[in-house]
């Protein structure tokens, strides 16, 4: 164990404050998943446990031995369950680092055209449609285009705001963005429901089966007993869909606020920029998973301010003479 320890450290995984929260994402889409199946198991294991109540009060009927065969095969049937369980556990991890991956793209898309721009490495912004803030990626757009005339005329020069933009004075709420993701969630839910759905049916017939083969025989009135079950499977389908729906659903809200913040943050720097305050900088405070792309914006306005100046004095001191 401490060499998978060490061998971990040694591959730096989730050292950065961005893998950090991709991690995050991935156990808690999970997390919702495996609460789910502890519903589902506690209402196994309490049925298990009603059964064996049951079978007790009525011991003329069953024998201790059958009693107790049912409650093993049970158990057994519950247990075979769980590798399967394991498996989409897995599967829903991976699809929350995707998710978390395009919340965080956006940021991404900028801090490596920040980066580029900084190493002189010629490229053009091109941001992410599909994972697009509208707020951030349009007005970036416009921003990266004064940034590059201003550079050209070796010039910092405020420029004027559209309208649109000035009047925005807190996160907004991006719509277009949150149903894209909202509707990956659903399809996250819905295949999740399906599983859930098979697991739990599963599990009933499984469990109905075993008590009727090995009992149910022996007695019509257990038969009957462990048939009737169905219908409190059913309401665990039910009741763990609800869970699941209300938990994907807040955790989307709880996702979005995560970049909403760094979302505004990055879009006022732009435009206090263009207004002439050069001095302005991106500070994120309680978005870790976000700042490296904001020092690396920062890094880049510190560039585009050294150069664009020092022009100006030189330019100054010419006139001068």
């Amino acid at each position: 164990m401490k060499m998978l320890i060490n061998k971990i450290n040694q591959l730096k995984l989730f050292k950065s404050e961005d893998s950090r929260f991709l991690l995050g994402c991935g156990l808690k889409f999970s997390a919702i998943f495996f609460l789910a199946c502890c519903l589902i198991y506690y209402v196994v294991w309490l049925l298990i446990s009603i059964n064996s109540i049951y079978f007790e009060t009525i011991q003329s009927g069953v024998n201790t031995e059958l009693r107790q065969a049912f409650i093993d095969n049970s158990l057994d049937v519950a247990l075979l369950k769980l590798p399967y369980i394991s498996l989409f556990l897995v599967f829903l991890f991976f699809l929350g680092i995707y998710l978390g991956k395009l919340l965080l793209r956006p940021f991404e898309v900028l801090g490596k055209y920040s980066s580029d721009q900084v190493d002189n490495k010629k490229n053009e912004y091109f941001p992410d449609l599909f994972s697009d803030y509208k707020l951030l990626t349009r007005f970036s757009e416009f921003f990266f285009r004064y940034i590059d005339e201003c550079v050209k005329n070796k010039a910092l020069k405020p420029n004027t705001v559209p309208p649109v933009y000035a009047k925005i004075h807190s996160p907004p709420f991006e719509r277009v963005f949150f149903f894209h993701f909202m509707l990956l969630t659903v399809i996250i839910l819905i295949v999740t429901g399906f599983f859930v759905t098979y697991l739990t049916t599963e599990l009933s017939s499984s469990l109905v089966d075993v008590g009727v083969k090995l009992i149910g025989t022996k007695s019509n009135l257990v038969g009957q007993f462990l048939l009737n079950q169905y219908a409190v499977f059913e309401s665990v389908i039910y009741l763990s869909m609800g869970v699941m729906a209300i938990g994907y659903f807040i955790l989307s809200f709880h996702l979005y606020s995560k970049v909403s913040g760094g979302i505004f943050a990055f879009f006022s720097t732009m435009r206090s920029f263009m207004k002439g305050n050069y001095k302005a900088r991106v500070h994120l405070i309680g978005y870790s998973h976000i700042r490296p792309h904001g020092r690396a914006f920062n890094k880049y306005l510190d560039l585009v301010e050294k150069m664009c100046t020092n022009s100006d004095n030189i330019n100054e001191n010419n006139n001068e003479k």
